[in-house]
Protein backbone atom coordinates (compact mmCIF):
# COMPACT_ATOMS: atom_id res chain seq x y z
CA UNK A 1 0.00 0.00 0.00
CA UNK A 2 2.94 2.62 0.91
CA UNK A 3 3.99 1.92 -2.80
CA UNK A 4 0.68 3.10 -4.68
CA UNK A 5 0.44 5.72 -2.53
CA UNK A 6 3.67 7.39 -3.45
CA UNK A 7 3.16 6.01 -6.73
CA UNK A 8 -0.82 7.87 -7.01
CA UNK A 9 1.08 12.06 -7.09
CA UNK A 10 3.43 10.79 -10.08
CA UNK A 11 0.72 9.10 -11.88
CA UNK A 12 -1.54 11.74 -11.58
CA UNK A 13 1.19 15.07 -12.06
CA UNK A 14 2.59 13.07 -14.92
CA UNK A 15 -0.69 12.93 -16.80
CA UNK A 16 -1.46 16.52 -16.31
CA UNK A 17 1.99 17.05 -16.98
CA UNK A 18 1.42 15.67 -20.51
CA UNK A 19 -1.86 17.48 -20.95
CA UNK A 20 -0.83 20.76 -20.61
CA UNK A 21 2.67 20.37 -22.79
CA UNK A 22 0.21 19.25 -25.54
CA UNK A 23 -1.91 22.25 -25.22
CA UNK A 24 0.92 24.66 -24.75
CA UNK A 25 2.59 22.92 -28.24
CA UNK A 26 -0.49 23.60 -30.18
CA UNK A 27 -1.36 27.03 -28.90
CA UNK A 28 1.82 28.66 -29.60
CA UNK A 29 2.44 28.72 -32.99
CA UNK A 30 -1.13 30.32 -32.84
CA UNK A 31 -0.13 32.61 -30.20
CA UNK A 32 2.87 33.98 -32.36
CA UNK A 33 1.80 33.94 -35.89
CA UNK A 34 -1.71 34.58 -35.54
CA UNK A 35 -4.52 33.07 -37.22
CA UNK A 36 -2.96 33.72 -40.58
CA UNK A 37 -0.11 31.25 -39.73
CA UNK A 38 -0.01 28.63 -42.21
CA UNK A 39 0.86 26.22 -39.04
CA UNK A 40 -1.95 27.55 -37.11
CA UNK A 41 -4.03 24.17 -37.71
CA UNK A 42 -1.89 22.58 -35.59
CA UNK A 43 -4.19 23.70 -32.61
CA UNK A 44 -6.82 21.12 -33.17
CA UNK A 45 -4.91 17.71 -32.96
CA UNK A 46 -2.93 19.09 -30.02
CA UNK A 47 -5.85 20.21 -28.64
CA UNK A 48 -7.38 16.49 -29.25
CA UNK A 49 -3.86 15.50 -27.22
CA UNK A 50 -4.50 17.94 -24.31
CA UNK A 51 -8.04 16.15 -23.81
CA UNK A 52 -6.98 12.60 -24.21
CA UNK A 53 -4.28 13.24 -21.57
CA UNK A 54 -6.49 14.60 -19.30
CA UNK A 55 -9.30 11.76 -19.23
CA UNK A 56 -6.16 9.23 -18.37
CA UNK A 57 -5.42 11.28 -15.10
CA UNK A 58 -9.00 10.70 -14.41
CA UNK A 59 -10.23 7.52 -15.46
CA UNK A 60 -6.81 5.81 -14.71
CA UNK A 61 -8.22 3.84 -11.70
CA UNK A 62 -10.54 2.63 -14.75
CA UNK A 63 -7.96 -0.06 -15.66
CA UNK A 64 -4.76 -0.32 -17.73
CA UNK A 65 -7.04 -1.09 -21.12
CA UNK A 66 -8.50 1.97 -21.07
CA UNK A 67 -5.71 4.07 -20.27
CA UNK A 68 -3.43 2.67 -22.88
CA UNK A 69 -6.62 3.54 -25.22
CA UNK A 70 -6.53 7.58 -24.03
CA UNK A 71 -2.84 7.06 -24.37
CA UNK A 72 -2.60 5.92 -28.15
CA UNK A 73 -5.10 8.75 -29.28
CA UNK A 74 -3.41 10.85 -27.72
CA UNK A 75 -0.02 9.82 -29.09
CA UNK A 76 -1.65 9.45 -32.73
CA UNK A 77 -3.51 13.36 -32.27
CA UNK A 78 0.38 14.67 -31.90
CA UNK A 79 2.14 12.38 -34.46
CA UNK A 80 -0.48 13.67 -37.13
CA UNK A 81 0.04 17.62 -35.78
CA UNK A 82 3.50 17.14 -36.43
CA UNK A 83 3.60 15.84 -39.56
CA UNK A 84 1.08 18.65 -40.68
CA UNK A 85 3.78 21.07 -39.49
CA UNK A 86 6.64 19.29 -41.56
CA UNK A 87 4.74 18.77 -44.49
CA UNK A 88 4.95 22.70 -44.74
CA UNK A 89 8.60 23.23 -45.40
CA UNK A 90 8.63 19.54 -47.27
CA UNK A 91 6.49 21.31 -49.89
CA UNK A 92 7.93 24.39 -50.40
CA UNK A 93 11.30 22.54 -50.67
CA UNK A 94 9.96 20.62 -53.48
CA UNK A 95 7.55 23.11 -55.00
CA UNK A 96 9.91 25.88 -54.77
CA UNK A 97 8.89 29.51 -53.39
CA UNK A 98 7.92 32.80 -54.25
CA UNK A 99 11.09 35.54 -54.87
CA UNK A 100 11.31 38.39 -52.55
CA UNK A 101 8.87 41.28 -53.31
CA UNK A 102 8.04 43.11 -55.37
CA UNK A 103 8.67 40.60 -57.51
CA UNK A 104 5.46 38.98 -58.86
CA UNK A 105 5.06 35.48 -57.65
CA UNK A 106 3.73 32.91 -59.65
CA UNK A 107 0.94 31.32 -59.28
CA UNK A 108 0.99 28.00 -57.23
CA UNK A 109 4.07 28.68 -55.38
CA UNK A 110 3.76 29.88 -51.68
CA UNK A 111 6.08 32.60 -49.68
CA UNK A 112 9.06 31.47 -47.82
CA UNK A 113 8.60 29.99 -44.19
CA UNK A 114 8.35 33.63 -41.90
CA UNK A 115 10.56 33.73 -38.59
CA UNK A 116 7.48 33.71 -36.36
CA UNK A 117 6.19 30.09 -38.12
CA UNK A 118 9.43 28.70 -38.15
CA UNK A 119 9.49 29.82 -34.10
CA UNK A 120 6.31 28.13 -33.88
CA UNK A 121 6.83 24.64 -35.69
CA UNK A 122 9.71 24.31 -33.69
CA UNK A 123 8.49 24.90 -30.32
CA UNK A 124 5.35 22.59 -30.99
CA UNK A 125 7.17 19.69 -31.97
CA UNK A 126 9.16 19.66 -28.69
CA UNK A 127 6.37 20.09 -26.31
CA UNK A 128 4.60 17.84 -28.51
CA UNK A 129 6.71 14.95 -28.27
CA UNK A 130 7.60 16.32 -24.13
CA UNK A 131 4.10 15.60 -23.73
CA UNK A 132 4.18 12.25 -25.20
CA UNK A 133 7.23 11.03 -23.20
CA UNK A 134 6.13 12.58 -19.33
CA UNK A 135 2.35 10.80 -20.76
CA UNK A 136 4.61 7.60 -21.34
CA UNK A 137 6.12 7.62 -17.54
CA UNK A 138 2.21 7.97 -16.22
CA UNK A 139 1.25 5.19 -18.11
CA UNK A 140 4.81 2.85 -17.00
CA UNK A 141 3.17 3.56 -13.33
CA UNK A 142 -0.40 2.23 -14.26
CA UNK A 143 1.55 -1.21 -15.47
CA UNK A 144 3.08 -1.45 -12.49
CA UNK A 145 0.51 -0.90 -10.18
CA UNK A 146 -1.22 -3.88 -11.78
CA UNK A 147 1.33 -5.98 -11.99
CA UNK A 148 1.58 -5.08 -7.72
CA UNK A 149 -1.57 -5.83 -7.23
CA UNK A 150 -1.82 -9.08 -9.32
CA UNK A 151 1.36 -10.21 -7.07
CA UNK A 152 -0.19 -9.35 -3.69
CA UNK A 153 -2.98 -11.50 -4.21
CA UNK A 154 -2.10 -14.59 -1.98
CA UNK A 155 -1.96 -18.00 -4.02
CA UNK A 156 -5.55 -20.81 -3.60
CA UNK A 157 -5.26 -22.87 -0.73
CA UNK A 158 -6.43 -26.26 -1.31
CA UNK A 159 -9.41 -27.09 0.52
CA UNK A 160 -10.24 -30.78 -0.60
CA UNK A 161 -7.95 -33.08 1.87
CA UNK A 162 -5.26 -35.34 -0.15
CA UNK A 163 -5.96 -39.14 -1.10
CA UNK A 164 -4.25 -41.31 1.08
CA UNK A 165 -3.73 -44.56 -0.94
CA UNK A 166 -4.48 -47.73 0.49
CA UNK A 167 -1.30 -49.99 1.60
CA UNK A 168 -0.79 -53.08 -0.38
CA UNK A 169 -0.54 -56.31 1.96
CA UNK A 170 2.61 -58.54 -0.03
CA UNK A 171 1.10 -61.98 -0.86
CA UNK A 172 1.93 -65.05 1.58
CA UNK A 173 4.82 -66.78 0.70
CA UNK A 174 3.09 -70.47 2.21
CA UNK A 175 0.22 -70.51 3.20
CA UNK A 176 0.05 -72.00 6.74
CA UNK A 177 -2.33 -74.73 7.99
CA UNK A 178 -5.05 -75.03 9.79
CA UNK A 179 -6.45 -76.36 13.35
CA UNK A 180 -7.39 -79.50 12.18
CA UNK A 181 -4.26 -80.06 10.41
CA UNK A 182 -5.72 -79.47 6.56
CA UNK A 183 -3.72 -77.37 4.15
CA UNK A 184 -6.25 -74.71 2.34
CA UNK A 185 -6.75 -74.91 -1.03
CA UNK A 186 -4.53 -72.99 -3.40
CA UNK A 187 -5.11 -70.35 -5.69
CA UNK A 188 -6.49 -71.84 -8.62
CA UNK A 189 -4.18 -69.75 -10.74
CA UNK A 190 -1.40 -72.22 -8.50
CA UNK A 191 -2.96 -75.19 -9.27
CA UNK A 192 -2.93 -75.13 -12.94
CA UNK A 193 -0.72 -76.71 -14.86
CA UNK A 194 0.88 -75.51 -18.33
CA UNK A 195 0.17 -77.90 -21.04
CA UNK A 196 3.55 -79.56 -22.18
CA UNK A 197 4.44 -78.19 -25.75
CA UNK A 198 3.30 -80.63 -28.22
CA UNK A 199 5.85 -81.88 -30.33
CA UNK A 200 6.86 -79.95 -34.19
CA UNK A 201 6.35 -81.92 -36.94
CA UNK A 202 9.72 -83.28 -38.88
CA UNK A 203 8.77 -83.28 -42.63
CA UNK A 204 10.00 -86.42 -44.96
CA UNK A 205 13.70 -85.73 -46.82
CA UNK A 206 13.42 -84.29 -50.28
CA UNK A 207 14.12 -87.16 -52.83
CA UNK A 208 14.94 -85.90 -56.37
CA UNK A 209 14.04 -88.25 -59.26
CA UNK A 210 15.74 -89.56 -61.74
CA UNK A 211 15.70 -87.72 -65.15
CA UNK A 212 15.71 -90.37 -68.03
CA UNK A 213 18.52 -90.23 -70.06
CA UNK A 214 18.58 -89.27 -73.98
CA UNK A 215 19.53 -91.52 -76.76
CA UNK A 216 22.74 -90.19 -78.85
CA UNK A 217 22.83 -87.42 -81.11
CA UNK A 218 23.10 -88.66 -84.61
CA UNK A 219 24.29 -86.23 -86.94
CA UNK A 220 22.67 -86.40 -90.75
CA UNK A 221 25.54 -85.58 -92.71
CA UNK A 222 27.29 -88.97 -91.87
CA UNK A 223 26.77 -91.40 -94.94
Amino acid sequence: MKADWGQEPKLIWSFWAAAAFAALGGAIPFLIGGSSSRIASVFVPFAIAALAFAACALVHEQGRAITSALYLLAGLAIVYGLLTMFALPLQLAVLGTCPIPPQPCPSGLQHALTVPENTGIGAAAAFGIAGLFIGFFGLVVVYRRASAAVASVAPPVRTIPPVTPRPVKPAPVGAPKSEDGARPAEPEAEMRELPEPEPELELPPHEEAERPELPPHESSSST
